[in-house]
């Protein structure tokens, strides 16, 4: 489906929103809403329906489209406010070499208890919005801006693994050259597991989604930081390091009374075994998916 903010010619803007059925129950239209309130209207749209994995999504999306600047947003991402789009280009266009822009992922204001519970004890679930443009692991497919001679010239979007997306294209941006940075002012809303339950659905997930990659694409397993700087981060890790860090942890979440981190630490750790002793190599479909 293609929605144009553009007037007339080619918009200044690409946003691209891979979405299984192009609905989310009920985010894709609160999310295509809060991009038409945005004061930055030389845009298209492009939701991608059925396609997988989202890598092949985002890619077919961009195939599609005709801006000079990608954006993409997650099928359940909302923009905060009417300067998201705005504020994005013109990070971009103040810097040549940034080469990834993203937003900050606040707490909306309908947020529950649980919600703003877990958003203190997980760094990545609720992200200080920054006042200068900084240097971050944190920007991700929940919204980021980059620019279209960038995406191509590092061979966009990886198609052949299932999870593991937002560090892959980091590192592969920062080691052609170019900053990831989160952009000032910039804030989305993502939404937080609503109850206990989901968290550790999510985390367990995410420990069988590691483990698979271990096992079959280790080129493609990398760290995630936990601060908004960059300082002493290293994208990657040996099996024996993180294997000790794990432990200490989880001792660490129960030194601070963070007892939702630890249940979701157990939870991914139960995920990655089973994950090691039951995953099995799946193929990924190269046939021609739905895009309307």
């Amino acid at each position: 489906m293609r929605i144009s903010g553009a007037d007339k010619g080619e918009p200044r803007l690409s946003i691209v929103i891979p979405s299984w059925d192009g609905f989310r129950e009920g985010c894709v239209p609160r999310l295509i809403e809060s991009v038409e309130r945005q004061t930055f209207k030389d845009y298209e749209t492009h939701v991608v329906r059925g396609v997988s994995p989202q890598g092949r999504a985002i890619n077919e999306g961009v195939r599609l489209s005709k801006g000079e600047i990608i954006v993409i947003l997650d099928d359940d991402s909302l923009l905060a406010d009417e300067t998201v789009l705005e504020r994005l280009v013109q990070c971009i266009d103040e810097d040549d070499s940034i080469g990834m822009a993203g937003a900050s992922i606040i707490l909306s204001d309908t947020a529950s208890s649980f919600q703003r519970r877990a958003a203190k004890q997980f760094p990545r679930f609720n992200t200080p919005v920054v006042e200068r443009t900084t240097d971050s692991d944190f920007p991700c497919h929940g919204c980021c801006a980059i620019p279209r001679r960038v995406f191509d010239e590092v061979g966009g979007e990886r198609e052949d693994i299932l999870r593991g997306l937002d560090p892959d294209l980091r590192v592969r941006l920062r080691a052609a050259g170019y900053r990831v940075v989160l952009a000032p002012h910039t804030r989305i809303h993502h939404p937080l597991p609503e109850n206990f339950a989901k968290l550790l659905r999510i985390f367990f997930r995410n420990g069988f989604g590691s483990a698979y990659a271990q096992k079959y694409q280790p080129a493609s397993v990398y760290e995630t930081h936990e601060s908004v700087e960059m300082h002493g981060f290293k994208p990657r890790r040996s099996m024996p390091y993180r294997l000790c860090r794990f432990p200490l942890r989880l001792a660490a979440a129960l030194s601070k009374g963070h007892l939702l981190r630890f249940a979701a630490y157990a939870a991914y750790g139960c995920g990655y075994l089973w994950g090691m002793l039951m995953a099995r190599e799946l193929p990924l479909s190269a046939e021609a998916s739905e895009v309307s």
